[in-house]
């Protein structure tokens, strides 16, 4: 296990590392990403902890989610395991008033369905059956998301085969394929 940095922002001040990075999913429920990338100390606990692996360090050491490789479960095995206070409080998380990412699930153009292809892993793998299939101007379905029902999990961003499904963050950044 690597040393906890004492003061992360220092190290990437001297690093040349002070220019605004890229918005990228980081651990759900996060208060900000800037409280993150200020009190993150990089020690990687969450990321031996993730049953599901999704958790990589981006080019400054912190922590963020690829759902390129798989689902975020929710199971609360990093917030467990942080020692810095990262995260929303418990009972604002339990209470589902608040998305786990400050963002969205969206389909772009490049979905198969959406140019007459049959394709539906994106609805086989949603959990939440967010993603609906309805038939529109072809013979084939093409998808839709419920905002409402989806919970971010990450599932369809992973089994898309045309890699069509990105979550967008508030700051509407693109920020599933990293």
């Amino acid at each position: 296990m690597t040393q906890p940095l004492e003061n992360p922002s220092r190290r990437r001040l001297f690093k040349g590392k002070i220019a605004k990075q890229p918005s990228l999913p980081r651990l759900p429920w996060v208060k900000s990403e800037s409280s993150f990338t200020e009190l993150c100390n990089q020690c990687g606990d969450c990321i031996s902890v993730c049953e599901t692996n999704i958790i990589k360090k981006d080019e400054l050491g912190l922590p963020f989610v690829d759902f390129n490789t798989d689902e975020c479960t929710f199971c609360g095995k990093c917030q467990e395991v942080c020692q810095q206070p990262l995260f929303l409080d418990k009972n604002i998380i339990e209470s589902n008033q608040v998305q786990p990412w400050p963002g969205t699930i969206t389909i772009n153009q490049t979905c198969l369905a959406q140019n007459n292809i049959m394709c539906q892993s994106c609805q086989d793998v949603c959990d939440t059956r967010a993603i609906l299939f309805s038939y529109k101007s072809s013979s084939i379905p093409e998808p839709s998301i419920n905002l409402t029902d989806c919970n971010q999990c990450g599932a369809c961003i992973s089994t898309c085969p045309q890699q069509a499904i990105t979550l967008n963050l508030a700051n509407n950044i693109e920020v599933a394929h990293v």
